[in-house]
């Protein structure tokens, strides 16, 4: 007897483990406040996976063909119902949103605007301020009009805006398409598109709805090649290096779970990357739905960090709701990707692929710049951290403390590892060309005190004259040493020792 009821509970959990994992991947409809008996196309969805942004094509609250919806989750996690964008991003007869930025609040959108007005072909980039979405403006793209020749295209901006990956083809009158990749240059335009090459491009077949994750190396994208399972299926292949958009794996189909007999396309994750979602029409409410599934572990990108905070001004601990954040790979001086805070909850989000070192410049109308250093070391999993900023304003008075200032021990030659936070202050003074300021080298209490207080005096000097040696002339700039006598904090700890051994500098005029 207790053989058979040991047997019965071992078949009773099995049957269920092996329906939770049938289930596990399902794909789930997002439901009547997504979709609709028109047809939904083109997800795309915020870092968080809290806003989604998808086209509408045929629904009769548009006043297009195509029109941008939007919806955002609630707290329990359900979408809201959806909600057409405003005007001035829907203006043609085909509109469509090509991508989201990590906060949700930046979009890539189909046509080529100049402070708004419809141009034509291309791709413009607007941003949801308080005021509504600002004037689309379009990317400038070298000889874009040259390549992008085909009566249909697409296109992806990568998380930092640094590389676009299109759907395009370049020749008249064709009827395949292939993908092509653009990366930004040091004046803000992109590079001539060039295709990524035969291990993604398969001869005489289509690649479209490219979609590159937030790990910047992961790239999804639907074909009609051979050995699919439907009319289109979705595949995924990976960037090989770091330094190289040309360089790619081959593409593997990602199977059953996420392809289906019909035509998959549109697929997207958000930078958790646990589920996906895509475009589908089978047991669609119209032509076509937009579904959700969870994805195996083999088909995830690679695991990235979502940074996210909130800008406070550091006198009067208020937040600031329009500051701006740019990140790069440091010390290799990468291309900058851009962050902005939210204009209602002041919040900003970026995305940090693993394995690197990160400067942070965090800035806003009217403050000191804060320069931070982030490391993101090799995780195996999605980490969301939250840090916050603290900004001086530019008032007399105001000390700002340089976090970045290296010298040998017990000497005042400054450290190359100084240079990037030093320029920042050149940067500063430049653009207040009557800013005059004080550099104020601080010591611990360890060792002699009038030693102590000329390492200090010697240390501000060092400062002084590396910011002249930039261009800033004498009369704007002093320098003053303390030693000992204006600690921060007791010189108790190793760690509060550290705290007082510091460079900081007073805004004497502004």
């Amino acid at each position: 007897m207790k053989k058979s009821i040991f047997l019965c509970l071992f078949f009773t959990s099995k049957l269920l483990f092996a329906q939770d994992a049938s289930e596990m991947y399902v794909h789930q409809n997002l439901g009547e406040n997504i979709n609709s008996k028109a047809t939904e196309l083109t997800p795309r969805i915020s870092a968080d996976g809290k806003i989604m942004f998808f086209v509408r094509d045929g629904h009769p609250d548009n006043k297009n063909q195509q029109d941008i919806w939007h919806s955002e989750k609630d707290s329990v996690g359900n979408w809201a119902p959806a909600k057409r964008a405003d005007d001035k991003i829907n203006q043609l007869p085909a509109n469509c949103v090509w991508s989201v930025n990590a906060d949700g609040n930046s979009l890539l959108i189909r046509g080529a605007y100049d402070n708004g007005k419809y141009l034509g072909k291309g791709f413009s980039l607007t941003r949801l301020t308080k005021n509504g979405w600002t004037d689309p403006q379009m990317l400038v793209i070298q000889d874009l009009a040259k390549v992008n020749l085909g009566e249909n295209d697409g296109a992806y901006l990568s998380t930092d805006g640094n590389a676009i990956i299109f759907t395009m083809c370049d020749k008249k009158k064709c009827t395949l398409y292939d993908l092509f990749v653009s990366t930004k240059k040091q004046d803000g335009t992109y590079t001539r598109p060039v295709k990524l090459g035969t291990t993604v491009n398969a001869s005489d077949f289509n690649e479209f709805a490219p979609f590159l994750a937030a790990d910047n190396k992961t790239l999804y994208f639907s074909s009609d090649r051979p050995g699919g399972l439907g009319l289109t299926d979705v595949y995924k292949t990976e960037r090989l290096s770091d330094t190289s958009w040309l360089n790619w794996s081959t593409p593997v189909n990602m199977g059953e779970h996420v392809n289906t007999s019909s035509k998959d396309a549109y697929y997207v994750t958000d930078a958790k990357g646990e589920y996906a979602y895509m475009v589908s029409d089978l047991n669609s409410y119209g032509s076509a739905d937009i579904i959700r599934f969870k994805l195996k572990e083999e088909h995830k990108p690679k695991p990235v960090a979502l940074y996210d905070g909130k800008i406070y001004n550091a006198k009067t601990k208020e937040q600031i709701l329009d500051a701006t954040i740019e990140y790069k790979i440091y010390p290799d001086d990468s291309d900058e990707g851009v962050g902005h805070t939210d204009h209602e909850t002041g919040q900003y989000k970026i995305i940090l692929p693993f394995g690197h070192n990160y400067s942070v410049d965090v800035f806003a109308a009217g403050y000191v710049p804060e320069y931070d250093t982030i490391t993101v070391g090799s995780k195996n999993e999605y980490i969301e951290i939250t840090r916050d900023y603290y900004l001086v304003p530019i008032e007399v008075g105001q000390s700002i403390k340089l976090n970045h200032i290296y010298f040998e021990t017990s000497k005042y030659d400054l450290l190359p590892e100084s240079y990037y936070e030093l320029d920042k202050v050149v940067k500063l003074l430049r653009e207040n060309p009557k800013m005059k300021i004080e550099i104020e080298g601080h010591t611990d209490n360890q060792g002699n005190a009038d030693k102590n207080m000329i390492l200090s005096q010697n240390r501000a000097k060092s400062v002084m004259d590396y910011i002249i040696s930039k261009g800033i002339t004498a009369d704007r700039i002093t320098s003053k040493g303390f030693g000992i006598t204006k600690p921060m904090v007791d010189n108790d700890t190793p760690e509060n020792r550290q705290l007082n051994r510091r460079v900081e500098f007073t805004i004497l005029q502004k």
